[in-house]
């Protein structure tokens, strides 16, 4: 599988392609160079743009008959047409489905046009893992944690980040992803304070208008009070 991440510097000629000066025969010149998707459309690759929807919609355009179900892409420039392999699947991620409702920590991401998020044939949502799938996952990284005390601690980590989820859907703090639950661990190892670590690795990260409450869903599962930055 080959990813791409479509992001505002990305253009249209690094999707289809451009002249380039080569040597040959010692001599200067100009020949067209392939782009990121003329090889894998004619193969049996599996392309995936990832953060599709950071993409600038006039560039994405670009795709816009390859999602069609006899899309081929067409280079004008060559006066060529390319028609998809068979087995030639592409694929996108992105956190807002193209809407762009969230704002915030997803405020940088662009609305995609209706008519090309109606080409996607398919549309599936994935969701945070279960609570104990998400703690099963922070203790095969966090060895230390590997005791019937260090398991209730991450057991907290991951409630904290399950308020703040909550939180971030009625607009009232930003999520606490996995990513954040590695880190604090590794940081409480080193800081030995599960607090403090928690201050450096999630809350300072949060608007100044969110702390109180990420705060609180902090003592509502520890039973303290978060320490005072030092």
């Amino acid at each position: 599988m080959r990813a791409c991440q479509p992001r505002q510097h990305i253009s249209r000629i690094d999707l289809i392609g451009k002249d380039a000066i080569v040597i040959r025969d010692s001599m200067q010149v100009t020949e067209f160079r392939d782009g990121i998707l003329p090889w894998p459309i004619s193969t049996t690759s599996r392309f995936c743009f990832d953060e599709y929807d950071a993409g600038r919609p006039d560039v994405m355009f670009v795709i816009q008959r390859v999602l069609e179900s006899s899309g081929r892409l067409t280079l004008l420039d060559q006066r060529r047409v390319i028609k998809p392999h068979p087995a030639f699947r592409l694929f996108a991620t992105a956190n807002t489905v193209g809407l762009r409702r969230h704002l915030g920590p997803l405020s940088c991401t662009q609305q995609i046009n209706q008519a090309q998020m109606d080409r996607w044939s398919i549309v599936t949502t994935l969701n945070y893992l279960p609570h104990d799938n998400e703690v099963e996952i922070v203790l095969a990284k966090a060895k230390h944690y590997r005791t019937d005390a260090g398991r209730d601690i991450v057991n907290k980590m991951v409630r904290v980040a399950d308020l703040t989820r909550n939180a971030f859907i009625n607009g009232e703090s930003r999520p606490d992803e996995p990513a954040y639950g590695d880190h604090r661990s590794e940081n409480a190892d080193i800081f030995k304070d599960v607090g403090f670590a928690f201050r450096l690795t999630f809350l300072n990260k949060c608007d100044e208008l969110e702390r109180p409450i990420v705060a609180e869903f902090y003592q509502r599962c520890f039973g303290v009070e978060l320490p005072r930055a030092r």
